[in-house]
């Protein structure tokens, strides 16, 4: 019997209140021959999304960005600021102490990398990529009364009004018969799941492993290898979904990756096929992605609970880029205003605290919960907890995730959270 999974990719930012400063103009460098748009922002530390490359046309007035002319000047999307010599939170008129230690950062990752030739409080020159403020905070508010894209109807009405995708896979374990199933996506090596109790029979997780298709995500490019966020947080989401599965739940994936599946070398090669669904192209304009994504999870939630199940969780895993020199901790988020979602993220974090004491003895572990109003948490429908797993960029963060026994850790770890009551 063939069971059919599907996994979902996600950008999450968080809504930021700007003031409107005086005297702010773009940094412009010279392009050197050979270079595009996507090396410019890979050099200045920027996502290379659509969100990043919209605004470098829009401010350079450009048909194709990825076709520059060596030796003239362009704009790039970083907004240059006249600190005022007290604080960023101050210059920049925001309250969000957080939003103003990640900006701190990037200047002093310019610096260390020799971009920047001065300290910014030396300098009085404050630099902030405009995706701190258009891509983050554009997207979350202009999204939140948006209307979705228009679902598809099932015209279907085999068992019930299933998802047509899913047939198999929602019905499969009413046969508590079965002692191994075989899952494709999961890579040869790991295609034949055993399965070793019911305990998690009538539950449905959404495993939603960040960004994929045309968006990497946050990006070590001066590694000994290129890593990509995308790769590493798909790989620990196919082994939670293998765990889960092990249990009798029902799992879906929303984005597939077909050629890939579980791997387990250090650095997982980068690429951009994942499709949603398994068959639908991955949007290049972010809001249509944010559209897509929780429409899909939603559907899926509607027909659950039609059905009469009354668990489901999604989990969205992300990897984070900061200074290189900042270690961190696995921490999570959870939407205060959904039953369970603050219980969920504390019952992860206690395995995680547990299991820091158990194997990383003396180091202690500074992990933590947190309410926050990220898009996809706000509206998906299923109880959701949004977990970041390291800094890309930290080399013993990178521990954590080349390892392939230490990205299964994470998944167990993941898994005993979830299943705790």
């Amino acid at each position: 019997m063939k069971i059919k999974i599907i996994a979902l990719v996600i950008l999450a930012h968080a809504s930021i209140a700007w003031a409107k400063p005086t005297n702010v103009n773009y940094h412009q460098i010279k392009v050197n021959k050979g270079e595009n748009a996507s090396l410019l922002f890979q050099k200045y530390l920027l996502n290379t999304n659509s969100c990043n490359l919209d605004i470098f046309i829009k401010i350079n007035e450009l048909k194709n960005p990825e076709k520059l002319h060596a030796g003239s000047m362009y704009k790039i999307p970083v907004k240059i600021y006249d600190f005022d010599g007290k604080s960023i939170r101050s210059t920049l008129n925001i309250s969000d102490y957080d939003l103003a230690k990640k900006i701190e950062n990037y200047n002093l990752q310019l610096l260390e990398k020799k971009i920047r030739k001065s300290h910014y409080k030396e300098s009085k020159i404050l630099w902030v990529p405009e995706e701190y403020i258009s891509c983050e905070s554009t997207v979350e508010t202009s999204q939140e009364n948006a209307t979705p894209l228009q679902e598809k109807k099932d015209t279907n009405n085999k068992n019930e009004g299933l998802p047509n995708d899913m047939e198999s896979g929602a019905t499969l374990f009413k046969n508590k018969g079965i002692k191994e199933i075989k899952v494709p996506l999961m890579g040869k090596r790991y295609e034949n799941v055993w399965i070793e109790d019911f305990s998690l029979e009538n539950q449905v997780f959404y495993i939603i492993s960040g960004h994929g298709g045309p968006d990497p995500g946050a990006m070590c490019t001066d590694c000994n290898e290129t890593m990509c966020e995308d790769e590493y947080a798909y790989d620990v989401a196919l082994r939670l979904a293998r765990n889960l599965m092990q249990h009798g739940a029902t799992v879906h994936m929303v984005v597939e990756d077909d050629n890939d599946g579980i791997r387990d070398g250090k650095f997982l090669s980068c690429d951009k096929d994942e499709k949603l669904l398994g068959k639908d192209d991955i949007p290049i304009n972010q809001k249509l992605r944010l559209q897509q994504r929780a429409s899909a999870v939603n559907q899926l939630y509607r027909k659950y609970k039609k059905l009469g199940v009354k668990s489901q969780k999604a989990i969205e895993i992300h990897v984070d880029s900061r200074s290189s020199d900042q270690r961190q901790d696995v921490f999570f988020y959870y939407n205060k205003h959904a039953k369970g979602g603050k219980q969920l993220a504390e019952n992860v974090q206690e395995v995680f605290e547990t299991k820091y004491g158990m194997h990383q003895k003396g180091r202690g572990y500074q992990g933590y919960v947190e309410d926050r109003g990220i898009y996809m948490i706000r509206n998906l429908l299923p109880t959701t907890l949004f977990v970041e797993l390291a800094n890309i960029r930290n080399t013993k963060d990178q521990e954590r995730l080349i390892y392939h026994t230490n990205r299964q850790a994470l998944a167990n770890w993941l898994f005993e959270g979830l299943r705790k009551k």
